[in-house]
């Protein structure tokens, strides 16, 4: 038991970095995209890259509440229109710069309340009746929500690469911060 906890401890500063990081790779990959391409799909069912970034403010409101924070006042409308609906929800898409800002805002947000997480804060329920079943305790919801900016990444890069934008650094191997 107090090996677990020890290593439950060293592992929230390093789950912090890599989400913060995670963060950093998706900013790098929508910059220098202007808002009025970023409504074009690559595939016709592709949503568009702006859904992809409310998506993930979405899923960082949630998570805030999750950890005490307050729900933010148009969260029923962030889930509406960003939520994990089978088909992309029709209607021109935020400003790309709104979103983009509000995702840095929330991630800002996210990295300050997450640093101050301890071992036993890692080990608690999630308290989502039906993440749960899943996602057992925090811990494993933040390493899935890891998983989850990942996986959005790559359909960014790949949406890049199929519009013609260069790559982008990867940020998981640029300097420390």
């Amino acid at each position: 038991p107090g090996s677990i906890r020890a290593s439950a401890t060293a592992m929230i500063t390093p789950l912090v970095w890599a989400l913060h990081r995670a963060r950093k790779q998706t900013l790098q990959l929508v910059s220098g995209i202007p808002h009025r391409q970023s409504a074009d799909p690559t595939t016709p069912d592709e949503r568009h890259l702006g859904w992809t970034l409310g998506h993930l403010c979405l899923g960082d409101a949630y998570l805030l509440s999750l950890l005490g924070r307050e729900l933010p006042a148009d969260f029923t409308t962030l889930l509406a229109r960003y939520g994990p609906s089978p088909v992309p929800q029709p209607g021109a898409p935020q400003r790309l710069a709104e979103l983009v800002e509000r995702l840095v805002e929330l991630g800002a947000r996210r990295h300050e309340t997450l640093s101050r997480l301890t071992s036993a804060d890692l080990q608690r329920d999630l308290p989502d009746p039906v993440l749960v079943r899943a996602q057992p305790t925090l811990g494993h919801h933040l390493h899935a929500l890891l998983a989850h900016e990942g996986y959005h990444a790559g359909q960014l890069a790949a949406w890049r690469k199929a519009h013609g934008f260069p790559p982008v650094p990867w940020a998981f191997a640029t300097p420390a911060e």
